[in-house]
Order: structure tokens, then sequence, then C-alpha cells
């Protein structure tokens, strides 16, 4: 130490911390500054880098606050390499930061390496990145071995192989030509005809972490056709291949296809009677007032239905329209419904509709017009051909999960003319369904449960193979139960309010219509050209 510069370099021989000893001089010394200290180093010959600024920082500052002599380290004359390794929480990536020596060592590959096996990472190692890194010398955090992600596969399908029902399938969009000349036409097929091919899933590819250890895809349920599926039956060759068993009309469910005896009548009138049964029903003429139809497959009416009860599991499809009578006369004097009342599973397709109730599964495509009706559609209904600003909708109520589409809404005599999008017109109907599914799958568990135990404690009365029987149904009750859970929280999700839900006049809005879109209101009070009425920020705006 000098009387130049009050600061004594020390390093220690073993470990070459290097420390710096700072002796107070004087009653008011003057305690020494980062630039002595500097100077000091230099004077050794030694380079900056020898020192640690967070060392060196604590060792001015007690110098400053010192009574007496102050030894503190301040740096090392030789730093050997460093590097730390990170871990992904998920375990799919491993990170290296290399610190470059100081006159020692530097890290090596080998190193590296021996830290990587060490911590059980064997997988998916970058070994040109590493070598890439390692003679660099410094890195922070950059990415030196990835785990493989699993590859998902693809879930299992149907594939129609009957042009007509793709045909009709294609029909069941919003934005399809609808052929109305075609409408009357029903395809028959005969027993041994393929209908439907089903895909099998394909599984997916197992991928791994950066420990080795397998991540297994998600699991794709491999769908079969749907059970008790009528008139059809599997190819004995081909069990993924569909064919007719009988002589019918094959129309599409879920899960498959269905061939429904065609039963052909001139007219459905107080000569027929009503009919119910189960199959496709093609009437030549009329349907007339009072009549009752119901059917599981299709109904395709050459000419009108009156103020008829029409019911069918399949599409509706009317040559002429659906005509009921106005409130006034809605009852006979015996007190009879003079309305129209149709429901179906799938699509309505009529010329026109006047006084009727009409409530699809799918869509209601009506070529002209639609006059004082209440219709409810699963996904959409569309009044005109597609792309046209004709057809019209005067007066009533529409409700429709997607879309609403016409060339006029509502009139100039301002007829209430109401139009909701975006919420499930059949949202009740779908939980009062799982409801009733819930409390009857609910019902057999408690009654198999309480079977089997009273079995268990009792074997004497387990004759003729009852229990196992019996602990066979309650495991099917429970995976249906197990279903039907997955199903109601998709109905669930299913039921949340559709913003991209649009109602459409592509020529004008009169006065007197309302529009809500996903529980959005809006009310024309004078009349309005045509547009598409949307939601924009939460608010219904039209463009």
């Amino acid at each position: 130490m000098s009387a130049e510069n009050p600061i004594q370099l020390v390093v220690d021989e073993d470990s070459q911390v290097l420390s710096a000893i700072y002796q107070p001089d004087g009653d008011n010394p003057e305690p020494p500054t980062r630039q002595a200290l500097e100077a000091a180093v230099q004077a050794q010959e030694w380079g900056l880098e020898v020192l640690d600024e967070d060392l060196v920082a604590s060792f001015l500052n007690a110098c400053h606050d010192a009574d007496g002599a102050v030894r503190l380290a301040i740096g090392a004359i030789i730093i050997h390499g460093s590097f730390e390794l990170d871990v992904t929480p998920d375990l799919m990536s491993a990170m290296l930061t290399l610190t470059p020596p100081r006159g020692g060592n530097p890290v090596t590959e080998e190193d590296v390496r021996a830290a990587l096996a060490a911590s059980g990472i064997i997988a998916g190692i970058l070994d040109l990145t590493l070598r890439d890194l390692i003679a660099q010398g410094e890195c922070d955090r950059v990415v030196i071995a990835e785990g493989k992600y699993p590859v998902p596969g693809r879930q299992g399908h149907f594939e129609s192989l009957l042009e007509s029902l793709a045909v009709r399938q294609r029909e069941d969009d919003e934005n399809a030509i609808i052929d109305y000349r075609e409408m009357g036409n029903l395809t028959l097929v005969e027993p041994g005809e393929p209908l439907m091919r089903r895909i099998p899933s394909t599984p997916g590819e197992p991928g791994h972490n950066v420990l080795g250890r397998p991540i297994e895809p998600p699991p794709l349920p491999d769908v079969p056709f749907a059970p008790n599926l009528t008139g059809v039956e599997t190819d004995p060759d081909d069990p993924d291949l569909l064919l007719a068993a009988i002589s019918g009309v094959p129309m599409v469910v879920a899960q498959g296809v269905q061939v429904n005896s065609l039963v052909e009548v001139d007219a459905v009138d107080l000569t027929s009677g009503n009919i119910e049964f189960d199959g496709t029903l093609r009437v030549k003429g009329d349907i007339t007032m009072g009549m009752l139809v119901r059917v599981t497959g299709d109904v395709v009416v050459n000419g009108t239905i009156e103020a008829a009860h029409v019911h069918a599991g399949g599409n509706i499809t009317v040559n002429g329209g659906i005509v009921g009578m106005a409130d006034a006369f809605a009852r006979d004097n015996r007190g009879n419904s003079r309305q129209a009342h149709i429901s179906c599973g799938g699509t309505v397709k009529a010329r026109f509709l006047s006084n009727a109730e009409v409530s699809a599964g799918k869509n209601v495509a009506i070529e002209r017009e639609v006059r004082q009706c209440t219709i409810s559609a699963g996904e959409s209904v569309l009044v005109g051909p597609p792309g046209s600003q004709q057809g019209a909708v005067t007066g009533g109520m529409i409700h429709a999960l997607k879309s609403v589409q016409s060339g006029i809404l509502g009139s100039m005599a301002a007829a209430p003319t109401e139009v909701r999008v975006g919420t499930d017109p059949h949202a009740s109907s779908k939980r009062a369904a799982l409801e009733d599914e819930r409390r009857d799958l609910t019902d057999k568990k408690d009654k198999l449960e309480k079977l089997v135990l009273f079995l268990k404690v009792n074997p004497q009365k387990n004759v003729n193979g009852v229990g196992e029987r019996a602990a066979n149904t309650l495991n099917q009750v429970l995976a249906g139960l197990t279903d039907l859970q997955a199903r109601e929280e998709q109905l669930t999700r299913d039921l949340m309010p559709l913003q991209s839900a649009t109602i459409t006049a592509k020529k004008r809005f009169y006065g007197g219509v309302k529009l809500f879109i996903a529980n959005r209101r809006m009310e024309f009070i004078e009349d309005q050209i045509g547009g598409r009425a949307g939601l924009e920020n939460g608010e219904i705006v039209v463009r």
C-alpha cells in the first residue's frame, strides 16, 4: 500500500480469490474510490475483468463507513466457465445458460452432457445446437433438448354412398341452392344396395418428453354404426359397410342410415283416416284439414297440407303450400284446431306457409312467402331462392339458431313481425329430454345396485347367472350415465348464445319488425333498406 493509493491487493493461492485491504489513515481519511481500486488492479498488470461488480460495490461501501481496516473479496484472478440447465414445467424443453470463463477453463460439451444425463434428460437432445453453443462459449436460456408432442389421430366418420343422400345433406346447408322442382322425388333402394361406409378412427402417434417418458395422443372414440338402425344390415364380409336390408326410402340419421318402408296414398282425408306408422309416407294429393300424420321417416306431399297435424322423424317436403286458418277461425265449433302444425327432425320445404306452426330440427326452406306463422328451426330459415331478393315474411314469429334470410321482413301495413336468432329454439325440449333420460338411468342404477348388493349378501339366491347379468346391466347403465354427462356438458356449450348469428332482409325491413340476436334487441319504427343484421361490439348493426 503506497501513499498515493491506500488500497492493498491480496490473492489467495488456493482459491485465487482477489481481496482488497483498506486501512484508514489520519483523523479524516478520504475513503477509496473505484478509480483508485482499478488503478491498483492495473498496477499489478491484471485486466479489469478480474473484478466482480457486486463485490466491488460492497467493498467501497464498507470503506466509506469504516473506523478501522477493511478486508473484503473483490473478484478472482481465475474464473472457470459455468452453466445452468433449466427444464420447463411440462418437461418438454431443456434450456442451457453458459457463462464464459475469466482466465479459467471453458465449459465443455462433455460437462453439459454429463449434467443432462444426471438430470435424466435423455431424449430430444439437439446435438448441433449444443455444439454451436459450446463453441460460442456464452448463451442465455437456449433450448438444447425438445420433447416430441403426440400427433392426434383422425376422428372416424361416415360417408354416404348414395349421391341422392349426399345432395340431401348438402341442401341442409343454408346457402345451398334448392331445386324446388325436385321436392316430390324420393330415392328408393333395394336390398343389398350399399348405403354408407364407416371410416374408422385412425390412432395418433405417441410422443415423449425430454426425460424419455411417453406421452399418449388424446384418445379418439371409434364410433360404431348406431344400434337399432331399421331396414339396414352390415355387410357380412365388411362390418364397416352398411347395406339396405329391405326395399324402401333411405334416411340419414346420426351414425348411420335407416331404410324406411314406403307407403303411398292418394290423399290423407276422411277416406284414408289418420296415418301413423314407422316408415316414409308419400301423398299424391293433399293432406286435408283436421287429419293427423305421424311417421318415423319422411313425408312427401305432392299437393298441399291444410290445417292438419304432420309429424316426421326425417324431412317434410310439400310441393304446394302449408295452409292453416287465421286466428279468428283457429278452431271449429267442436273446439278442434284449424291451424297447421308441422314438426320434423330434419328440414321442412314448401312453396309457401300461411297460418302454420312449424318446428324443424334443422332448416326451414320456403320458396315464396311466409305469412302469420310461428317457425322454430334448429339451424336456419330461408325464404326465397338463395342469392335473390325474393321471398317475404309477413307477421308472426321466426326463431332460428344460426340465421334467418328473406327478401323482405314485415309489410307495408307494419304487421308485427318478430325474428330471433342466436339462441336455440329447442333448448327447453333438449334439456327436458336429457333430464328424462337421467331420471330413467338413475332409477335403473338404483334398482340394479340394490339387486347386486342383495345377491352378494344372499349368494344362495344367485341362480341361473342372474347376478352376472345384473352386474353387466349395471355396468351398461353406468356407462350410459357417463355418456349422458358428456352430452349434458356438450348441450350446455351448444346453448351458449351464438354471437355469429345473422338476420338478412335482402330488399327491405318494414316498420313493425323486431329483431333479437343473442338476447340483443332492435325494433324498426320506419321502413329501412335491406341488409344483414349482426352483432358488433355487443350491439345489433345492419350493414
